[in-house]
């Protein structure tokens, strides 16, 4: 006969015996997890305070410059790539590498100079050669001039010397020999038998001490070498103008000088461009507030003027003038020089216009030369001048010959 048993109730008893068994290994297992635990949060407490010093320390390192800022390495500079032949393949290991172009400092251009204004037809170019010599006992400066048409001529066209002396309070210029051309014969003596007895000397010694001069081209002449002046008259120290025959009528009320230039008194809007010698002294003529004009025939320019006194010498110009101011008409012995500064003795000093500073040296007997800086409008006056030097912010003036 076969008994069933219930073991429901005996497994349940050997589950629990089982699981009680279990409760040490489990409370072991938590106890080593916790410890585990517990030493994980201590690492990284430490890691972190750790890296906080080490923040400190290097902060106070780049503070007191016990570190230096790292250099970078510099960015590479982008070459284009030029087409190049290929070369045979045994040569390629051998080929030079292309070295980088170093950048070159930028140049600036410098502007080309602006035109010559066609009113800078009294602004010529002068050089000076001076000499101290000995002669009767005395020291005497010999100052040698020579007159350039433009600063890019090779040669001079004219040259002259003289020497100055004081004579019972009076400064006497004392002009010695001209010279018209490199080539032509030179010509002694120039000023007046009575100024020459003036200063001590006669025709004859003027002439041996005009054998001093030193000229530019170094060329020297014995007394025997000069030609007398046929122009030399007494008190004849002005030079004398060319009057025109051709051109505008000398005849129509106006008087007409070629190589001559009236300084200054220019109308408003001046000058007239592109016109004829005629046109613009017809324009003079029916405008009563004209009372002369220059006409530049290089540039074809007219300047007509509301009054004329001073004239210059000046190849390119034609001076046209109504005969109301005829008597008022001054030749003057001044050549400029442009972009050069001369130096002597200064006596005045003030501010002017270019004109101006050239009207106001031509009317006074003191003056033999004058400095004008265009950027201050300054303008100064010298009673002697001795010699000249470069200087491109000034234009200059000298008296070749005595007032």
């Amino acid at each position: 006969m076969l008994v069933r048993h219930n073991t429901a109730l005996l497994e349940q008893a050997v589950g629990l015996v089982v699981k009680r068994s279990a409760i040490p290994t489990l409370q072991a297992e938590a106890a080593a997890q916790e410890k585990v635990a517990k030493a994980a949060a201590f690492r990284r407490m430490a890691t972190g305070g750790a890296i906080a010093v080490a923040a400190i320390g290097i902060g106070l390192g780049l503070k007191l410059g016990l570190w230096q800022k790292p250099q970078l390495p510099p960015t590479p500079i982008s070459i284009p790539r030029t087409e190049i032949p290929a070369q045979p393949a045994e040569k390629k290991a051998d080929r030079p590498t292309v070295p980088v172009p170093t950048p070159r400092p930028t140049q600036v251009p410098i502007p080309p100079s602006p035109p010559n204004d066609p009113d800078v037809v009294t602004v010529d170019f002068t050089k000076f050669a001076n000499k101290t010599v000995d002669f009767q006992g005395d020291k005497w400066e010999l100052i040698s001039g020579h007159h350039f048409k433009d600063e890019k001529d090779s040669s001079w066209d004219t040259a002259w010397c003289y020497s100055r002396r004081v004579v019972g309070g009076v400064d006497l210029n004392v002009e010695l020999v001209n010279r018209l051309g490199p080539e032509t014969k030179p010509i002694s003596p120039i000023s007046t038998p009575e100024t020459l007895a003036q200063v001590g000397l006669t025709d004859a010694t003027a002439k041996q001490l005009a054998t001093n001069c030193a000229w530019l081209d170094r060329r020297t002449f014995a007394a025997a070498d000069f030609a007398t002046d046929p122009r030399r008259e007494v008190g004849a120290l002005s030079p004398q103008p060319s009057v025109m025959t051709t051109g505008p009528d000398p005849d129509s009320g106006f008087v007409v000088v070629s190589g001559w230039d009236a300084i200054g008194n220019d109308l408003p809007n001046m000058p007239i461009r592109g016109v004829t010698a005629e046109q613009c002294q017809s324009a003079c003529d029916r405008d009563f507030t004209c009372l002369a004009v220059t006409y530049n025939t290089k540039y074809q320019a007219c300047f007509m003027k509301g009054d004329a006194s001073i004239l210059v010498k000046s190849e390119d110009s034609l001076m046209l003038a109504k005969k109301v101011v005829e008597s008022n008409l001054h030749y003057s012995n001044l050549v400029f020089a442009n972009k050069t500064e001369v130096s002597g003795n200064p006596y005045w000093s003030g501010q002017l216009r270019y004109p101006d500073c050239i009207l106001q040296c031509a009317n006074e007997k003191s003056c033999m030369g004058f400095n004008f800086r265009s950027k201050e409008m300054s303008c100064t006056l010298l009673s002697s001048v001795s010699q000249s030097s470069d200087n491109s912010a000034v234009a200059s003036g000298i008296k070749s010959v005595g007032n």
